[in-house]
């Protein structure tokens, strides 16, 4: 695989982005839905665990969290055009000539000209030698040279955003926020192969995944150091927590003044005084949970002082201004 993410290690209670789950010193989701029904027997604990999941994700898409920080590296591999390929016009499968094509190619990409597009590898044949790419060959049949190579790079269903990466290899910062359409008008063809210094965000995979395409398209091993954040997953299980720093006892806030306004003034336990008591706290409590992420980023970035002069190629002290005119 290209990319490898990890979490913090300094904080290994952290979600991190195949779903997993640590343990964590703090309420787990059976004990939270305890805590809320408490406040309104009557209330369906499946409605209840709606309540505390509505909260989570409330405060998660609030900002960027620094207990979903995820570090990793993506790893391009060499681009590969040795022998030739025959490409049919109206076919998804591409013969090699010549070729010692391997499973390993899953998820590459190839083109046989600039004047066709890059197409992702859905599977290959490695008996046969044939290629089966995402959509059918919209050229001329022909024999011809071709090139495959890691264009496109995809980081997870539930990754949300790179917040910063370097290559490693040239020693410059990446551009991490450039678009399609930015490229679209620098490169149309794609011609650029060389030392990559974008990335761009792609729609996302069929299977929902982020995705990137990497401009100019690596020719040659590259490696790309990289910090993002993710979308942890709804809490289900009994033992399942809030990602780390992300404190439960304020889900319990919010989901607590829902269950005081639950069936309304139907129920017994129908309370909007203590409802608006309760989503009063929640703000303040959240507040107060901001100004604590805001200092644990910044304790962790310290590495990174004077890295906002370099985050952008020409930025002073920078090795991509020395060996670029920029």
């Amino acid at each position: 695989m290209p990319v490898v993410i990890f979490s913090n290690p300094n904080f290994p209670n952290q979600v991190g982005p195949n779903g997993t789950q640590a343990y964590v010193q703090q309420l787990n989701f059976r004990m939270m839905l305890n805590e809320v029904c408490q406040w309104n027997p009557d209330l369906d604990p499946m409605i209840a665990g709606r309540f505390l999941n509505n909260a989570y994700r409330k405060i998660v898409d609030m900002r960027d969290w620094y207990a979903l920080k995820v570090r990793g590296q993506i790893a391009i591999p060499n681009t590969i055009s040795s022998g030739q390929c025959i490409v049919t016009n109206g076919s998804n499968i591409v013969q090699g000539i010549g070729t010692t094509w391997t499973n390993a190619l899953i998820g590459r990409q190839f083109r046989s000209s600039f004047a066709s597009p890059w197409q992702t590898i859905f599977n290959v044949n490695a008996i046969t030698q044939q290629l089966t790419i995402d959509m059918p060959f919209a050229g001329a049949t022909a024999t011809t040279g071709y090139q495959l190579a890691q264009v496109y790079v995809t980081m997870g269903a539930n990754f949300r955003r790179i917040a910063w990466s370097v290559n490693q290899v040239q020693g410059w910062p990446m551009r991490v926020d450039t678009t399609v359409a930015a490229l679209n008008v620098w490169d149309p063809w794609r011609q650029s192969l060389g030392w990559s210094s974008d990335f761009a965000v792609r729609a996302p995979t069929p299977d929902g995944q982020y995705q990137i395409e990497i401009w100019p398209t690596a020719f040659s091993l590259q490696t790309f150091p990289f910090e993002g954040y993710i979308q942890p997953p709804d809490m289900q299980l009994d033992s399942d927590s809030p990602a780390s720093f992300i404190r439960s006892d304020i889900l319990v806030t919010w989901a607590v003044a829902q269950a005081k306004l639950f069936s309304g003034r139907g129920s017994k336990y129908y309370d909007p005084t203590v409802a608006a008591a309760k989503m009063k706290e929640f703000d303040a409590a959240v507040e107060n949970m901001v100004y604590a992420d805001n200092y644990r980023d910044q304790t962790d970035v310290t590495f990174e002082d004077g890295y906002q002069e370099g985050a952008t190629a020409g930025g002073p002290g920078n090795f991509y201004a020395f060996s670029h005119d920029v």
